[in-house]
């Protein structure tokens, strides 16, 4: 065989070996015990002192698993909620045939956990993070952890806040302060 020739086919080659080794690397999971990891919210007001009642919601969903769950619960007399970790057993193949199957149609499926806490107040209300510093990213804002930190009025004037962690978090542990709007 001519020098260009073996070159072309090794060239071919390499191209297959690594387009299928992406296409088997996007499908593989990364081993996991949960779904959804543990999540404690603690609320307080602008003087650092615990708002009880608040409600607090989760809502997860787990790609590798094809699972998704939501959860409510309120704040105690603390300002905390908490939620338990939705246990899973992802192994490196869990998944694999679906997100290979994803993969080679129009839309590829995602890897990993979404885990999504929404916070609603009743009124008004200016909600920060305690202790972190928000950056603005269009209209929404993230924190220096990868956290997205978005506030709204509902159709009832009441304020809600939507946290929306990465995917690789093992748990969740996070603080926000809160002041009465018209205070």
């Amino acid at each position: 065989m001519h020098s260009s020739t073996k070159l072309i086919f090794l060239s071919s080659g390499l191209l297959v070996l690594a387009g299928g080794l992406l296409l088997i690397g996007g499908c593989l999971s990364t081993p996991r015990d949960y779904s959804a990891p543990v999540a404690v919210i603690r609320v307080a007001n602008q003087n650092g002192e615990p708002m009880e009642g608040v409600e607090v919601s989760r809502r997860w969903y787990d790609s590798d698993c094809g699972n998704e769950g939501r959860e409510r619960v309120y704040t105690d007399q603390s300002g905390t909620s908490q939620f338990s970790k939705v246990s899973a057993n992802v192994g490196l193949f869990t998944g694999a045939w679906r997100k290979t199957y994803s993969h080679l149609g129009m839309c590829a499926s995602g890897s990993g956990t979404q885990t999504t806490i929404f916070v609603r107040y009743r009124g008004r209300f200016d909600v920060e993070p305690q202790g972190k510093t928000l950056h603005p990213i269009g209209e929404s804002q993230q924190d220096q952890d990868g956290v997205w930190f978005l506030v709204s009025i509902d159709s009832q004037s009441n304020t809600l806040v939507e946290l929306s962690f990465p995917a690789k978090t093992k748990s969740i542990n996070y603080a926000i302060s809160s002041k009465r709007h018209d205070d």
